[in-house]
């Protein structure tokens, strides 16, 4: 089978931490053709998506990736399974790709995720529409609201809509010097952001949980380093092994009919204490260092899946 991986150039993955690359090592390993092309490369003859994209193999001594030929210009749906793994932020390009992909023939091509689905779900307002699962949140860009939410809360987390990798995130306290300044520059340009109440168990870190057709592929507990609150392997986190536990697969289960429905396969979720903070659905991470932490097998089951949901499957 010939798979598709709309991604960020090659050059910047690392073999040993990037989930594109896991997947797409796997794949090749069973024989399949796997070609790149960046969300740049799409175009519309008419009301076809077309692509421009390259052969290449991973499975190579001392490098990233090996071309194995010229770049070719293809229907997209000629490709039986595309994945969009293109890292936020999510802005004009972005959505642009997703309704360039929405018009793939879905009788002849499978799209993980689902460029629809994909669209609809902001990272933190999806977790939202589960709100019984989350801590308690504000969104707004209304100063004197925050303000308000913190004096109520004491200690709250900041966080911009469109960001990504724990960037942009600040923490607040009531009482604390400089708090209207730091509301503001949450807030800056008409920006609105999300407020949450700190939750204590993240100073433990926090759960990154793999879905796959909403079911569990397993979990990494990030920890931040030291002199950093924020446990984004972005942000100098580090991996370290951790089980679900029933508030967990009690999230799990809430959530999985919503994500099926909404076509979001492989989804990367964030729970601290129990509580529900992000549903990652771009490019959710994690998955190598849930294998090197015990969770053997990951990576196989989202390729197994993949053999047997795409249309050449059928």
């Amino acid at each position: 089978m010939e798979i598709l991986f709309v991604m960020d150039p090659l050059e910047r993955v690392s073999p040993r931490t990037d989930t594109t690359y896991a997947l797409m090592r796997e794949a090749e390993r069973r024989g399949h053709a796997l070609y790149f092309a960046e969300a740049g490369a799409l175009s519309m003859r008419g009301g076809t998506p077309w692509i421009r994209a390259r052969p290449v193999s991973v499975l190579v001594e001392g490098a990233t990736h090996r071309w194995l030929g010229e770049e070719v210009f293809r229907e997209v749906s000629s490709f039986p399974s595309v994945w969009l793994r293109t890292d936020p932020p999510f802005d004009a390009a972005y959505l642009e790709a997703t309704w360039i992909l929405d018009r793939v023939d879905r009788s002849r091509c499978l799209v993980v995720n689902d460029p629809t689905g994909v669209r609809a779900a902001n990272e933190k307002l999806y977790a939202l529409r589960f709100p019984e699962l989350c801590p308690t949140s504000l969104v707004t860009r209304d100063v004197r609201l925050l303000r308000e939410f913190v004096e109520e809360h004491g200690e709250v987390v900041l966080k911009p809509l469109s960001g990504h990798a724990g960037e942009g995130i600040l923490f607040a306290q009531r009482g604390m010097r400089g708090l209207n300044a730091l509301i503001e520059a949450a807030t800056a340009g008409g920006r609105r952001c999300e407020a949450q109440v700190f939750l204590p168990e993240a100073a433990a870190g926090d759960k990154r949980i793999l879905l796959l057709d909403g079911e569990p592929l397993g979990a990494v507990l990030r920890v931040h380093g030291e002199g950093e609150e924020r446990n984004n392997f972005h942000m100098g986190g580090s991996a370290a092994h951790t089980e679900l536990d029933e508030d967990d697969r009690r999230i799990v289960r809430t959530l999985a009919p919503a994500l099926r429905a909404d076509g979001l396969i492989f989804v990367g979720i964030d729970v601290i204490g129990g509580r529900l903070t992000e549903v990652n659905v771009t490019s959710p991470t994690g998955i190598q260092e849930i294998e090197r932490l015990g969770g053997r097998g990951a990576v196989a089951r989202v390729i197994d899946w993949c053999e047997r949901a795409a249309p050449a499957a059928r």
